[in-house]
C-alpha cells in the first residue's frame, strides 16, 4: 500500500460533443501509450455533509492498482481547474472490496481517510454513485512541447456515454499557452473547442436524478 500527502491538480478539461470528435482526436494522436480502465464509486454521508463541506471521496479500480481521493470542488482559472487532492494507492482487491461493500472505506489507515476522520469525526460514508470511465493516454507534441493527452470514454447508469480530453499542467502559469496550443489543435481537426464545465460525478448525480 503505498500513501501520498495533499498535492494541488491542475487540468483543463475539455468536451468531445460527439464520437466522431472523439474518433478524430484519437485518431491524430497515433498509437494510444496506456489504456486503463476506470471503476469509479463515490462516497459521502446520507444528507451528503462532505460534498456540501467542499470535498469529494472517491474510490477508484484499475487496472492493476485501487486509488483513495479526497478532492476540494476547487476553482476555475480559464480552461483549467484547480484543486486539493489527497491520494493514497492501495491494491486492487481491496478497492473492489470497498466498491462491493465488504470493507469500510474509512477503516483504511491512509492520508486521505485520515485527513476526513480528522475534519469530520462523525462523519458516516455510504456509496453514493458508481460508474465506469476507458482512459486512454498519449504523448503528443504540439509546437516545441510534449503534453500528456488523457482521452475519456465514460459510461453512466443510465446508459448515456460521455466523452472528454484531460489535460495535466504542473504549473499555473502554462495555462494561456497550454490552451493556445489545444486551440490550434482543435480548430485544425474541426473540433469545436469547449471547456467541460461538470465535473463526472456531477453529471453521473444528474443522470442517476440524485441532484
Amino acid at each position: 500500500m503505498s500513501d501520498s500527502s495533499k498535492s494541488l491538480e491542475i487540468e483543463i478539461k475539455l468536451q468531445l460533443e460527439s464520437f466522431p470528435d472523439y474518433l478524430k482526436l484519437i485518431g491524430f494522436l497515433g498509437n494510444i501509450d496506456y489504456e486503463d480502465r476506470h471503476l469509479n464509486a463515490f462516497f459521502d454521508s446520507e444528507d451528503r455533509h462532505l460534498s456540501s463541506s467542499g470535498w469529494v471521496f472517491r474510490v477508484r479500480v484499475e487496472n492493476e492498482r485501487g486509488l483513495i481521493t479526497v478532492k476540494d470542488t476547487g476553482r476555475q482559472a480559464g480552461s483549467a481547474m484547480v484543486r486539493q487532492e489527497i491520494e493514497a494507492e492501495i491494491s486492487r482487491a481491496m478497492a473492489m472490496d470497498i466498491l462491493n461493500l465488504r470493507l469500510e472505506p474509512l477503516s483504511i489507515s491512509v492520508t486521505p481517510v485520515e485527513f476526513i476522520r480528522r475534519e469530520f469525526p462523525e462523519l458516516k460514508l455510504a456509496k453514493l454513485i458508481q460508474f465506469n470511465n476507458v482512459r486512454q493516454r498519449k504523448t503528443c507534441q504540439l509546437g516545441d512541447k510534449d503534453y500528456v493527452f488523457e482521452i475519456d470514454k465514460t459510461e453512466f447508469s443510465d446508459g448515456s456515454v460521455d466523452y472528454e480530453v484531460e489535460i495535466e499542467l504542473t504549473d499555473i502559469h502554462q495555462i494561456e499557452n497550454v490552451e493556445n496550443d489545444l486551440r490550434k489543435l482543435f480548430g485544425n481537426l474541426n473540433i469545436p473547442y469547449a471547456r467541460q464545465t461538470e465535473s463526472k460525478l456531477a453529471r453521473a448525480l444528474k443522470k442517476a436524478k440524485l441532484l
